[in-house]
């Protein structure tokens, strides 16, 4: 029964996120399927194809929608617009740079620094991530909650009672996901 129970909600969380993306790129290619079947037109007048050409332009349409905005995304223009929507939108969302960051690194766009981790003493020490100084002694760090590490509490320690680990963000993540497992290897916290 356990075994039907952790297979059963293991097939949720596959499919939802994955639902999500199939309907996101269901409406888009819904938008964009009428202008390539006026392209469609414009190259086959006969329309005598066996195959129906407006899927692969719509298909084309989306990849070069998705390399126009990716070069916005990477102009001046862009960046300061994203940072605008950050600063002043998405500040709002309790742990959103933690998410961005390690949603980045795993599509392999790690351009953006990780955030060191370091153990602060709070009921005992705990896995933290430091964010900024603010003064030459006292600095910011966000302590995740887990298995949840979205979401946690801000802080500000001084220097001298935090100490530095050479876990990475992405190692410090999977082990407050998994409640503390794996981290016998105390060579990296200590």
């Amino acid at each position: 029964m356990n075994f039907l129970n952790k297979t059963i909600k293991g097939g949720i969380f596959f499919i939802v996120p994955l639902t999500l993306l199939v309907v996101l790129f269901a409406k888009v290619f819904a938008v964009l399927k009428p202008f390539a079947q006026k392209i469609s037109g414009l190259i086959d007048k006969n329309q005598e194809r066996v195959f129906d050409l407006s899927y692969i332009i719509t298909i084309v349409l989306l990849f070069l929608l998705c390399f126009i905005f990716g070069l916005a995304a990477a102009s001046a223009f862009g960046k300061a617009f994203v940072r605008w929507i950050e600063d002043n939108i998405l500040v709002i969302v309790p742990g959103y740079q933690l998410i961005k960051n390690a949603g980045q690194a795993a599509i392999g766009l790690d351009d953006t620094k990780n955030f060191p981790v370091v153990l602060v003493p709070v009921d005992g020490w705990m896995l933290a991530f430091l964010i900024e100084s603010i003064s030459n002694d006292e600095l910011v760090v966000f302590v995740p909650g887990s298995p949840n590490p979205w979401s946690g509490n801000v802080l500000i320690f001084k220097k001298s009672e935090i100490k530095e680990t050479s876990l990475t963000q992405k190692e410090a993540l999977g082990f407050l996901k998994q409640t503390g497992m794996g981290l016998q290897d105390l060579k990296k916290v200590s």
